[in-house]
This record gives C-alpha cells, structure tokens and sequence, in this order.
C-alpha cells in the first residue's frame, strides 16, 4: 500500500510489527489521528513492517489502516528476519529527516506530534550550530490496565542538551534501550557497526551509545508515548525459557555496554579520561546487575569473554556479591575490594 508521494519527510515512524495484529493498528491510529488532525501527511509518514508473522494475512490490518493509506505503507517479510535485522532495514530505507521506533505494543500520547514536529523544525532551523543528532523524552512505562508502572530513561530534572564525547557515550547510553521514545537522523546511524553486531538484542543501545559520541543529543522532558510494559513478548528466538531469555539479554546488555566502553577508550584523550570512562562502564554494569542478576539462576549469569574479561565487570561482580554474598566466607575478601571500588568511583573534581 504506497500512494503517497516521495518528497523528503521531516518525521517518519517506524513500526516493526510481530504476532500483534490488534495492538499494530492502534499504535498507527495512536499517529495517524494527530497527522490527520493537523493536516501533516505531507510531512509526517508511517512505515509498518510485519516480520512475517505466523497466521497473519495482512488483510486485516490492510483494512483497519486503508483509510491513511496517504500516508501509511504496510509491507510484510517473506522470510523471519529478526527484531534487529528488520528494524535496521528499516532505518537504512528512511530518508526522512528523522526517524523514530514505535513498536507495535505502544502508543503516541495525545496531542503529542505538535510538539515533535515544533522540535524537529526548531533543530533543522538552526543555523552554525552543532548537528543534533537525536533527542528522546523520559519512557512512561504502563501496564495494561493502564496504570503507570515506573519512568526510566529521565536522567534530568528538564530539558538539557548532552555534549558529544566518549564520557556521555558511557553515561547515557542506557537512555537507548527502549526503541519507543528515541529520535534520531537516520543518515547519522553507523550500519557497519550495527551490522557487525546484528545479533545483540540491544542494538538500539549500541547505535544511541555511537550518536552521543559524535553528536549532541537533546533530552525533552515531555510524556509523549505510552510504552507498555509486563506484556506478552514474542522472544523465543532469544530463549525457549523465562530464564533462558532473561540471560541472552543479561548477556547482550553486557556486551553492549562493553563494545561501547571499547570505542569510547579509543576516542580518550588522556590517561583521566581513560580512568572515569572506566568508571561510567562499572556503573553501567553494576547498576544493570542490581536490576536482572536477583533473578537469574546461577548458571544463567554468563557474559562473553569480551566482557568477562574487562577489569571493570569483574569488579562490579565482585561488589554485587559483597551486597548479595554467595558464600560467607569470601564476604571479607568482598568487602575489602568494595573499598578499592570506592576509591576508584569517587567523583571528579573538574567534569570530562
């Protein structure tokens, strides 16, 4: 279903869909009431892409959403291809002047694409100012009674702009991994990166951790999509089990953050700068391992060797079991290094 015309769009959302038909047509409805409403069919486009799903013809969903067909393409795989690989394509195939995931479980809030497209219009409309590659909103996570489960992804009290360098790459980078709530020009992604790592179910951290190195991102403090969580996912690919599935992406996430570490470290500067990257990678770890490891079975807590042998997750490990010890014995020994780890997280004096 393609009718509308190819002039360069200022906003195109990108919704990978999966065994969700219902869901699918109310997240395009979510978007395509407000580009009706405010007449932007012109500027503002909706691509959908079924990763062929089993059992799902197309037609009901071709049939729910004829009526934006202006501005709505719907196109389903031949062949699986994978979160990751078909939401790259995606990306790869939009020449709009940003782009944003939606996912096929969330929504756009009310009267909220006024306020996206002001933004976009404002970061185009600069003149001599540094390229913005990407801003995002803080993630308002519901569940499916609609109630508010939590808030992530809001690491400031208001708006703020984050400086390109490998210090905000290692800080903000765990502000990429809901898909939902993130913008980004999608001429700045690095694909060969994205491709050398298509398997990592975190792809979207790898990629933001690579736009906040090489261009400023813009944080807005606005409640622009209901991201719903605690609801049926389709991951088996990832793990036959809970257990199975939550250690692939324990794993991932750790390995993202340490191939993102690794480019950051070559990008430093000086000695200190290497010191408080190495400290902002601890973190990262240590604070996913407070998050997932309580819930994972011993022998579910596995990373890879390039992880495991990086001194900053060892001694993350090492201080996560000091809180949680496994044996009583080694809970001096714990102790000991958690004051080494100390010594080494303590603040900067001067900001990198």
């Amino acid at each position: 279903m393609k009718t509308f015309n190819n002039k360069l769009k200022t906003l195109e959302f990108l919704i990978p869909s999966y065994k969700r038909p219902q869901t699918l047509i109310q997240a395009v409805e979510s978007v395509a009431k407000q580009i009706e409403e405010l007449k932007l069919s012109e500027r503002v486009k909706i691509t959908v892409v079924d990763d062929c799903s089993p059992n799902i013809t197309g037609l009901e969903i071709l049939e729910s959403i004829s009526q934006f067909r202006h501005f709505v393409t719907f196109t389903k795989n031949d062949v699986n291809k994978g979160m990751s690989l078909n939401i790259r394509d995606m990306v790869a195939n939009s020449s709009a002047s940003f782009c944003s995931v939606l996912t096929d479980d969330d929504r756009l809030q009310p009267n909220s694409l006024k306020q996206i497209i002001e933004t976009i219009d404002n970061l185009n409309n600069g003149k001599n100012s540094p390229v913005i590659g990407s801003f995002f909103v803080p993630r308002y996570s519901y569940l499916e009674d609609q109630s508010l489960g939590c808030i992530v992804c809001d690491p400031f009290e208001k708006n703020t702009i984050i400086k390109p360098s490998p210090m905000s790459s290692i800080q903000y980078l765990d502000n990429g991994f809901i898909l939902t709530g993130l913008f980004f020009r999608p001429k700045l992604i690095n694909f060969q990166l994205w491709n050398e790592n298509i398997e990592n179910s975190f792809f979207p951290v790898i990629y933001f951790a690579d736009l906040l190195l090489n261009y400023e991102c813009l944080f807005i403090k606005e409640n622009w999509f209901v991201h719903t969580v605690l609801n049926e996912c389709h991951w088996d690919s990832w793990g036959k089990t809970e257990q199975g599935r939550s250690s692939r992406l324990y794993k991932d996430y750790m390995e993202a953050v340490t191939l993102s570490s690794q480019i950051a470290l070559s990008r430093a500067s000086n000695i200190l700068q290497r010191i408080y990257l190495r400290k902002q990678e601890f973190l990262q770890y240590i604070n996913h391992m407070f998050i997932v490891l309580s819930q994972l079975d011993h022998e579910h807590r596995i990373v890879g060797d390039l992880t495991s042998s990086q001194w900053p997750y060892n001694l993350a490990l090492i201080y996560f079991y000091d809180v949680h010890p496994i044996q009583s014995g080694l809970a001096v020994l714990f102790y000991r290094l958690k004051q080494v780890i100390k010594l080494l997280v303590k603040p900067p004096v001067n900001s990198i």
